[in-house]
């Protein structure tokens, strides 16, 4: 699930000026993507729906497999409805415990710019 659908990141709409500040080295703008790492490869996307809807409303989670094996690789992106739910995912679940591994949340864009990943 998630193969060929990396690269799409969702943008929002307007956002408060910290927020924009903080997006201002973002080309194309702001998103409503986060990028999650160092996931365990049982990842499941409906847990980790509950988990980010603590924050804010869902619209989708795309946990990324390889193309090839079909195998999980560790890491999936979330779109949240805005950009404040994006912030507050990074500002409360960075480096929280999600089955034993510690995960890690940064803005969609950024990721795809170095090639994130597990």
């Amino acid at each position: 699930q998630g193969e060929g659908r990396q690269g799409a990141v969702r943008r929002c709409p307007a956002l408060p000026r910290a927020v924009r500040d903080a997006m201002a080295r973002q080309p194309g703008g702001p998103s409503c993507s986060i990028f999650v790492g160092n996931l365990p490869y049982d990842a499941n996307e409906d847990e980790l729906k509950d988990l980010f809807s603590q924050v804010g409303h869902v619209s989708s989670v795309r946990v990324v497999s390889d193309s090839v094996t079909k195998q999980p690789r560790g890491y999936c992106f979330i779109d949240f409805s805005d950009s404040a739910s994006v912030q507050a995912a990074i500002d409360k679940l960075n480096n929280v415990d999600y089955n034993g591994r510690k995960i890690r949340i940064d803005w969609a864009e950024r990721e795809l710019r170095s090639g994130g990943g597990g």
